[in-house]
């Protein structure tokens, strides 16, 4: 796509675009290695470089990555006063921050009202769902003591292998530490997100009932029936349908709308569905893993994590939900 070009007015913002392009190539040309590290990196650690012109370092982990977020904050702050809204945006991040602490995880992200953490290899996936509960069980408390509104959050956990990069510049004073970052690449810090996306939230899905004649071929039974199998031909049943499969199958001939495989349509019905994640998901690594390390626990043994049926984009996965608070008394 082409871009319509203005004059840049200025020899500053040509001097300020020449740095741009030598910070493109410096990236672009200078090599870039990742070692192997047992524990969760922080801005300070020396395994990780980005000054211009000399290697670029970075590192991978292998390990469990939790996201988390407010639910329909956006409508939150609609309808509260600022002030109000303010004070739970900061109760909740303070709180999760505790809890990352308490339950042996590591904070390395805050972007409004969404926190990541990470957690050292070891032992992560207890820490990881251990975290993961109390975060919404922090939630649960939030939520009795603001009065007149639904408080929840949402909570992705994944495992996998994540490289480390450190970005930034280098400016003096107060705003040294802004100017610098980590940037975490790889699947599970992706997925891990896209789980919290889904998190705690109601969906509605639109599907179409079709009553028809639908055509059946049984190999095996090409001619009459035998073996319990029904002979192969057309029979009347109701099928399940998005509007894509819906609209990719329909076609029109003659002024009659016809459906693939379809010799006869008696109706077509709409169907709407809701489905609600649970406000903690997790991924099969995840689960298998936290199985595996607490095999005697309650909510492992009394099968309080359920399968998730409802696919989320990308993800070819099972997904495992839960709702699970701490009982304290």
């Amino acid at each position: 796509m082409s871009s319509i070009q203005i004059e840049a007015m200025n020899m500053a913002r040509k001097e300020f675009f020449d740095n741009i392009t030598s910070v493109i190539n410096d990236w672009k040309n200078t090599s870039f290695t990742f070692n192997p590290k047992d524990n969760v990196p922080g801005l300070d650690d020396k395994n990780l470089t980005y000054g211009n012109g000399e290697e670029k370092k970075g590192v991978e982990i292998e390990t469990c990555v939790l996201f988390v977020d407010i639910r329909n904050s956006v409508q939150l702050t609609k309808e509260k006063q600022v002030k109000t809204m303010g004070k739970i945006y900061s109760v909740f991040t303070q709180c999760v921050l505790m809890a990352a602490q308490n339950e042996g995880g590591f904070v390395r992200n805050i972007i409004g009202d969404r926190v990541m953490v990470l957690f050292s290899p070891d032992d992560c996936f207890k820490k990881a769902v251990y975290c993961a509960i109390t975060i919404n069980h922090i939630a649960s408390l939030i939520n009795k003591k603001f009065d007149n509104f639904e408080f929840k959050c949402g909570i992705g956990i994944d495992y996998g292998k994540l490289s480390v990069m450190k970005v930034g510049i280098k400016k003096n004073g107060s705003e040294n530490d802004d100017n610098k970052g980590l940037v975490w690449v790889g699947y599970p810090a992706n997925f891990a997100s896209r789980l919290t996306d889904c998190a705690g939230k109601e969906f509605t899905d639109t599907y179409y009932n079709v009553d028809g004649e639908f055509f059946e071929f049984h190999p095996f039974n090409r001619g009459i029936s035998f073996l319990g199998f029904p002979k192969t031909g057309y029979y009347r049943e109701t099928k399940k349908f998005t509007a894509e499969q819906l609209a990719s199958a329909l076609s029109v001939s003659r002024n009659e709308i016809k459906l693939s495989l379809c010799s006869k349509i008696y109706s077509i019905t709409k169907v709407d569905e809701k489905y609600t994640y649970k406000s903690i998901l997790i991924s099969e690594k995840v689960y298998q893993g936290y199985a595996k390390a607490v095999p005697n626990a309650k909510d492992i043994r009394n099968n309080w994590w359920k399968k998730q049926t409802r696919k989320i984009r990308d993800i070819d996965y099972k997904i495992w939900g839960s709702d699970l608070v701490w009982k304290l008394d």
